[in-house]
């Protein structure tokens, strides 16, 4: 392994070829050595986008390549835990796209199976690698905000590519899937813990949820707010609002340039955010966890808790007809 991991990519997914894929190749200790497809048109078009690397027809040829260190792992969410399973098996590390599995369940068995295996295993929540969120946690820890009472964060888009597998309920489509997991791990970041209670309403469209709603209430009395959905206009802001104070973040998730403002009886500050590459940070970290033997950024104990509370919200929206 030396001073580069040697990177397979499971699978020729647009957000391999338009985000990960090119972040490893700005990475200075990851290297793309193979993609798997079971699709030959889409790897000649990898090869035509980022050189050479091995070309497996299978999955189960990738993780058998005694070349390959770590998967990164875009399958739809339905096989994100039989796949990271079977890589970790064959002494792979793996990043696997959010969300971690479709039910605390699977999660439990790929957390267990990274331990067993002694390979690292991280949830791919891209933006908890940018100025963004780092000045968010800067915020919270400074306690300026003092206790906090009510969080609100939106994460929606227009889907207008036709026959994806957002839309496929048996591929774990979905919005909550697909982008409100994004408010729920924010939730978890300034929360910790899991909630009391959970209420959910949503629409629903080819046997998905399209647009999503739920109130989420804590020990405290911490009341937070998560919204998704794939049938509008694009939005992503949160709001935290303490005793002391109010924190107002535009463009939660993403990792442009921009301002995040801090209300309080002293007044307006806003706080400015630098531009950051959040797919080449994440591999970056990701790949220095397995050279220095050391965890990610975030943790598997903290994916489980999420994992257990999108479970709720899951089993909450499937009431609805």
């Amino acid at each position: 392994m030396a001073h580069r991991i040697r990177w397979g990519v499971m699978g020729c997914a647009r957000i391999a070829r338009m985000q990960v894929v090119p972040a490893i190749g700005r990475c200075a200790n990851a290297t793309l050595q193979a993609v798997a497809s079971r699709d030959q048109g889409k790897l000649t078009e990898f090869r035509n986008l980022f050189g050479e690397f091995t070309a497996h027809s299978t999955y189960q040829a990738l993780i058998d390549d005694p070349s390959v260190d770590a998967i990164y792992l875009p399958l739809p969410n339905s096989m994100h835990w039989e796949w990271a399973i079977k890589a970790m098996h064959k002494g792979k590390h793996v990043l696997c796209e959010k969300p971690l599995a479709l039910n605390a369940g699977e999660a439990e068995k790929m957390v267990r199976t990274a331990r067993e295996c002694g390979v690292r295993l991280m949830e791919a929540f891209m933006y908890r690698y940018t100025d963004r969120t780092k000045k968010i946690v800067e915020v919270l820890d400074s306690g300026v905000l003092g206790e906090i009472r009510c969080i609100n964060s939106t994460f929606r888009f227009f889907l207008d590519r036709e026959n994806t597998i957002k839309e496929n309920p048996e591929l774990g489509g979905g919005a909550l899937y697909d982008v409100g997991c994004y408010p729920l791990n924010l939730i978890g970041l300034v929360t910790r813990e899991e909630p009391v209670s959970v209420v959910v309403e949503c629409a629903k469209s080819h046997g998905v949820d399209v647009n999503l709603s739920a109130i989420l209430r804590y020990p405290s009395g911490l009341i937070a707010s998560l919204h998704c959905g794939l049938n509008a206009f694009g939005r992503i802001s949160s709001e935290i609002t303490g005793s002391k104070g109010l924190l107002l973040v535009p463009d939660t998730f993403l990792d442009n340039a921009g301002q995040i403002q801090l209300v309080t009886d002293k007044g307006t500050e806003m706080i400015v955010v630098a531009e950051s590459d959040r797919y080449a940070a994440e591999i970056t970290d990701f790949s220095t966890a397995i050279l220095e033997k050391r965890e990610p950024a975030l943790s598997l104990d903290e994916s489980l808790r999420n994992m257990r509370v999108l479970e709720r919200l899951v089993a909450a929206r499937d009431k609805i007809r």
